[in-house]
């Protein structure tokens, strides 16, 4: 927009300007001109005759001095035309300067307060604020640009969201839990994923709000989002605390679970897993059963090498690509490591820190089907030429350590 302001004024001096620029039209020009041409062939002519007359030196001096003034009075009536015409231009200039900065001080006002100055300074405020700390002065100024954008754009649902955000960063948990509500109110239904995280972020403002006391009112939000997407990370997490503040421990372990399979190994994992066995603790009390057999991170020990007639086939600096996929599920691996033909023989462990994706990862699937690859082009995909070996239906728990051979080559 400012750009295009640019443009705008630019044109509109060039429209106040270029008559400006000659100080008479063309026909005014031309007249002056054949004027002063007729002056001076006259004057020429005359002093022709005066030259042919019979008069004394006296005379004719005097004459001649007549003929100049005549000529130099013509001259004088056109530079006093000339001074006129400048003072003229000069004025028009400056009435012209002055119509300009009217027009540009007019512009910036309408901008400032019909356009983006807001949303441009709000923008600002942010990139700064990802890359260091803003000033207690600079997120006032931030909060306060944001609100503006609101108000003018109330359709444009991503100043509500990032001002929800910063609402929530400055520990305004109660004003940020009904910015999300006030986007829960706009965002159209068929947006689920949308909806299941502002969900989740609602429930988790008003659970902060409240001095993180849990309520049915709040479990339920929650769970509302896992209605719309059940692996919603956020929401597994808060709906396992919610549920173990109320006493639904078997439904705490539920939730937990969900999260924990799709965490890597690590502290984050680590304690989600205490607070399921101390849940597991508190219906075991009640003399309830737990089976928490699955609690045990998922890995397949495997040893790879190759045929001796493949190995006379390849290069050393051939990569190899070791993977599981899941027997009934996407083509995307839950577990890969990359090396060389020089590396072969080696035993490693397929595990979770292997993951491609998020929530996608070994502890995800019951079964695997486990292949070591020869790539002889460097993509993962199998292509024609490569040589491989694979073995289905390989449980991710519990498992033999497998022993593969590269010997089959891809057709």
């Amino acid at each position: 927009m400012i750009l295009g302001t640019a443009i705008l004024l630019l044109l509109a001096l060039l429209i106040l300007v270029y008559p400006l620029i000659s100080r008479r039209d063309d026909t005014v020009l031309v007249a002056d001109k054949v004027q002063a041409a007729e002056n001076l062939a006259l004057y020429r002519e005359r002093v022709a005759d005066l030259e042919s007359m019979d008069f004394s030196d006296a005379e004719k001096a005097a004459m001649q001095l007549e003929l100049d003034r005549e000529l130099l009075a013509s001259q004088n009536g056109d530079s006093a035309v000339d001074a006129a015409d400048k003072a003229s231009s000069a004025l028009r200039f400056g009435v012209a300067g002055g119509v300009f900065v009217i027009l540009l001080a007019l512009t910036l006002g309408l901008y400032r307060f019909w356009g983006a100055a807001d949303e441009v300074r709000a923008t600002e405020l942010l990139i700064y604020a990802s890359e260091a700390e803003l000033t207690a002065d600079e997120y006032a100024e931030l909060d306060q640009r944001l609100s503006a954008s609101i108000a003018q754009n109330p359709g444009v649902m991503e100043w509500t969201y990032l001002h929800a955000r910063l609402l929530q960063r400055q520990g305004q948990y109660a004003d940020a839990a009904a910015a999300y509500d006030e986007l829960l109110q706009t965002l159209p239904e068929d947006r689920t994923e949308d909806r299941a995280a502002l969900l989740a972020l609602k429930a988790q403002m008003q659970f902060f709000a409240r001095g993180q006391q849990a309520d049915e009112e709040l479990y339920a939000t929650v769970t509302e989002a896992l209605a719309l997407v059940p692996d919603q990370q956020q929401a597994l997490g808060l709906a396992g605390i919610m549920a173990f503040e109320l006493g639904y421990y078997r439904d705490a372990i539920d939730h937990w679970r969900g999260l924990w399979k799709d965490l890597p190994q690590g502290m984050e994992s680590m304690a989600l897993e205490n607070g399921i066995r101390r849940a597991a603790e508190r219906l075991e009390a009640d003399d309830e059963t737990v089976d928490l057999s699955w609690l045990v991170r998922a890995g397949i020990q495997v040893t790879v090498d190759i045929a001796p007639q493949v190995r006379q086939s390849v290069q050393p600096t051939d990569l190899v690509f070791i993977l599981a996929r899941a027997v009934d599920g996407p083509p995307v691996p839950l577990a890969v490591q990359r090396m060389t033909v020089a590396d072969l023989p080696v035993t490693l462990v397929l595990d979770d820190s292997m993951a491609m994706a998020p929530g996608m990862n070994l502890s995800s699937a019951d079964t695997v089907t486990v292949t070591a690859r020869i790539s002889l082009t460097g993509n993962p995909v199998a292509q024609p030429g490569d040589w491989q070996t694979q073995v289905a239906d390989v449980p991710t728990q519990d498992t033999q350590p497998l022993s593969l051979t590269i010997d089959t080559l891809v057709p």
